[in-house]
């Protein structure tokens, strides 16, 4: 059939001609899709309040030679919340840009689109960072790389003392007995690493409940950062917004 229902995500869009524009989604039916939206910029069209970034939408498309379209569109929910503020939409777009960077076209992913829509579902300004800490781990733990939070990479013993190690390249902890000067590491607390298996472990509508002081948030910061960085070899661009709300 040319015509097919999708349940959408909203990612991204970017305006292509006229009063077109190009719709990134992660969609729970076929993964990540590029569509065409026609005409989305007029102020006639109907599939306007459909594509908005950080929606979640239930969407006709149609099957085209180079691109497929949205025939149709109906918003399911805008989650008002993230956006009464610039922490709330910095953080949407961030880990919507996180999805864009870890996922291929056409790979559907059920957990990374429920991780998602959860995310939105409970996202506000004021829980921004921990919620986003947690969502980072957690896709990053869905396609493929999980850190290693509970022995040493190297010699696989638990690792012990105040201060711990991060090694991004080696996707985890190292214990004191393993560290070299030659190898660059994160330091982070143990108070901090218990955080980070938290912050895994945790259900995202109960995140909330997380407190994490200033000094830890660094640190878990720096890591996460670092090792998504690792991974993509290149720096995030809403990390520059973020960066510069704080």
């Amino acid at each position: 059939m040319r015509e097919y229902l999708v349940d959408a995500i909203i990612l991204k869009s970017v305006r292509a001609r006229d009063a077109d524009r190009i719709i990134t989604l992660y969609t729970k039916q076929h993964g990540k899709k590029r569509v065409m939206a026609h005409g989305v910029d007029r102020a006639v069209s109907k599939k306007r309040g459909s594509v908005q970034p950080f929606s979640y939408s239930k969407l006709l498309l149609r099957r085209g030679r180079e691109i497929d379209s949205i025939d149709q569109g109906e918003p399911i929910e805008i989650f008002q919340d993230l956006r009464q503020s610039l922490e709330g939409l910095a953080t949407a777009s961030y880990l919507a840009e996180l999805v864009d960077n870890f996922t291929s076209e056409d790979d559907p992913d059920p957990v990374v689109f429920n991780l998602l829509l959860d995310a939105f579902t409970v996202l506000k300004g004021d829980c921004s960072e921990v919620l986003s800490w947690a969502f980072e781990l957690k896709l990053l733990s869905q396609v493929g790389y999980c850190p290693c939070l509970e022995e040493c990479v190297f010699c696989d013993q638990p690792v012990k003392g105040d201060k711990v190690f991060f090694l991004p390249e080696q996707g985890g902890v190292v214990c004191n007995n393993c560290k070299t000067a030659e190898v660059p590491a994160i330091l982070i607390s143990l108070g901090s690493l218990e955080s980070l298996k938290a912050l895994m472990r945790w259900e995202t509508r109960m995140l909330h409940q997380i407190r994490i002081g200033m000094s830890a948030g660094r640190e878990i910061q720096a890591m996460i950062r670092a090792f998504t960085e690792y991974h993509l070899e290149k720096k995030m661009k809403s990390c520059n917004f973020i960066d510069l709300l704080k």
